[in-house]
């Protein structure tokens, strides 16, 4: 679901609930801004306005850090520079006074993080694309353009789709359903094709439910390196942690991994490169681009787990009179086809969406 955060007048600071709970309310694991808990009654930040302040409440287990150290830990978007400069300027607030870098934090302080803007480039909401492809009071499908970012992440505060859903419910236009849309899956940032997301809380449990059951089918088409030799098959490798990897969130096929299967049939292939339909049966991180890497056949321009390079004419055919006109640069999969139950009336739906324009373009060159 979307994750919540503290933004505007209207909605409490954690730590008011924190005097409630007895406990400190931690970063949501997702976007690292303060969680709020739903049970009290109280609506998600709504993410069609900007963030304006972040309100921390300092754990007992946090008790003597310095101020800076302690907030670099917590506001993963901003670096530890850009903190120390606001809190000179004043625009770090503890217990509501201006503090110094160095101050020792003491239990149960509240420390105000004043945000002048987006923590990344400002993108207007009605320029990101939301191409729905069904809608009613529970559920909205859309069809994801590559390069868009789902929900609040890191830096990515303010240019998400969630964001872009969240203004298209506040407009007024008609939109069906009493809630903004909430997460209940995710794509990559470049991976395109169907997104699902509910408009109450019940569809969001329901539908979380199905995924985590895999009650739901799910197809993609990737474009690979090399010619595929089997016309269809099944890699059943365990996935885990790529502990020798630098980037954290990089995964391995490993022996000690979790059970992780992807069924694949070949749409189209030549000498240079395969279009593959893929059918996860498990729902791991990245789990179609390690599987396809694994059998010699990475997803083109995937910077993780392939080569990052962008595809030129040249690459297919230097003999063309553009050699250096680039045909893709952006790792080549698409979410086709999403089959789930209706989360309200149970009624069996499919959605599908094309390949996009640079997909297949590249997969009708000669």
């Amino acid at each position: 679901m979307a994750p919540p955060g503290v933004g505007g007048p209207a909605l409490r600071a954690p730590s008011d609930y924190q005097a409630e709970r007895g406990a400190a309310v931690g970063p949501c694991r997702w976007c690292h801004l303060p969680r709020l808990p739903y049970n009290r009654g109280v609506a998600p930040r709504d993410l069609s306005q900007p963030l304006r302040e972040i309100v921390y409440s300092v754990a007992p287990g946090d008790a003597g850090r310095r101020l800076d150290i302690w907030l670099q830990g917590i506001v993963t978007w901003r670096s530890r520079s850009d903190l120390q400069r606001r809190i000179v300027e004043g625009r770090v607030l503890v217990d509501g006074q201006p503090a110094r870098k160095g101050a020792k934090l003491q239990p149960g302080q509240e420390v105000r993080v004043m945000v002048d803007g987006p923590a990344t480039e400002d993108v207007p909401t009605d320029q990101i694309p939301i191409r729905v492809i069904h809608e009613d009071q529970s559920l909205i499908v859309i069809d994801k353009a590559p390069g868009t970012v789902v929900h609040p992440v890191g830096r990515h505060v303010m240019d998400t789709i969630v964001n872009a859903l969240h203004v298209r419910h506040h407009s007024g236009e008609g939109v069906p359903g009493d809630q903004p849309p909430m997460i209940v899956h995710r794509l990559d940032r470049d991976t395109s094709g169907v997104l699902a997301f509910a408009k109450d809380e019940t569809a969001r449990k329901r539908l979380g439910a199905d995924f985590e059951a895999r009650r739901v089918d799910k197809s993609y088409l990737a474009i690979v390196s090399g010619s595929v030799a089997d016309d269809r098959g099944t890699i059943d490798l365990p996935i885990g942690p790529d502990v020798d990897a630098d980037i954290k969130l990089k995964v391995a096929c490993v022996a000690d991994g979790k059970p992780s299967r992807t069924d694949f049939e070949i749409v189209q292939r030549s000498e240079l490169l395969s279009l593959v339909r893929c059918h996860p049966r498990t729902g791991r991180q990245h789990q179609l681009r390690v599987h396809l890497a694994a059998i010699g056949h990475p997803i083109l321009c995937d910077r993780l787990y392939g080569d990052p390079t962008a595809v030129t004419v040249a690459m297919l055919d230097p003999t063309r009179a553009d050699p250096d006109r680039v045909l893709l640069d952006r790792q080549a999969l698409h979410a086709e086809r999403l089959a789930i139950n209706h989360p309200m009336t149970g009624e069996p739906m499919s959605f599908e969406a094309a390949l996009p324009p640079d997909l297949a373009s590249l997969v009708a060159e000669p």
